[in-house]
């Protein structure tokens, strides 16, 4: 049962967002009077050294940086070096040392991309990484690449990271991508930025109870 404090679907300002994130906006339930995260993309253009899909910029800005279910949680990006945790990053040294690191389920994924050219932008309760494989290609083209603890190897999905969460929530890939199966076709999922899960523990709440 979706508690008292998550009780309304926010829609202020979606009608003029299209496609995959409108969809996505339509499915979730957020806190009522929730917003999404200010970011200055040019700062974090300029800390990271390579821009960010669109299809990102806009689900921060309209949702935020946070979790569903607290099953998926979605990172903000490093504009500072004071934000470095929990922020987009690469794989670090000691994983990519790690042999496991370098397994994919598909013999030609292994040929085409590498893990060096992966930036972590979220994570799930079943310890899976999700990430981009950024590489040569523009932004907008990078795909999601996701580490299952399942398999201990990475799969390719060509799609965005809006339409692979919504993809996800409609049980709409063959199987489901993730360890934790617990959002796979999940109705009416609910949706925290960092800041709100924050501001309810602050006041006692259990934001998923």
């Amino acid at each position: 049962m979706v508690p008292d404090q998550l009780g309304g679907i926010v829609a202020a300002n979606d009608a003029k967002i299209e496609g995959p994130l409108s969809e996505l906006l339509d499915l979730v339930v957020r806190k009522e009077g929730s917003a999404g995260d200010v970011v200055n993309w040019g700062g974090a253009e300029a800390v990271n050294g390579h821009r960010f899909p669109l299809d990102y910029m806009n689900f921060i800005e309209r949702l935020g940086g946070g979790s569903f279910e607290e099953s998926l949680d979605v990172r903000l990006p490093l504009v500072t070096a004071s934000d470095a945790e929990h922020r987009i990053c690469p794989i670090s040294p000691e994983a990519l040392a790690d042999p496991l690191t370098h397994r994919w389920t598909d013999p030609d994924a292994a040929a085409t991309y590498r893990v060096e050219d992966m930036l972590i932008w979220g994570e799930t309760a079943g310890a899976d990484t999700l990430c981009w494989i950024a590489g040569d290609s523009a932004p907008d083209a990078w795909p999601i690449a996701v580490y299952s603890r399942n398999d201990l190897a990475w799969t390719v999905y060509h799609c965005t990271l809006t339409e692979f969460i919504l993809r996800t929530l409609r049980a709409e890939f063959d199987a489901c991508p993730l360890s934790d199966a617990s959002l796979f076709g999940l109705e009416s999922p609910r949706f925290l930025t960092a800041r709100e899960e924050t501001e309810m523990m602050d006041q006692g709440i259990d934001p998923w109870s």
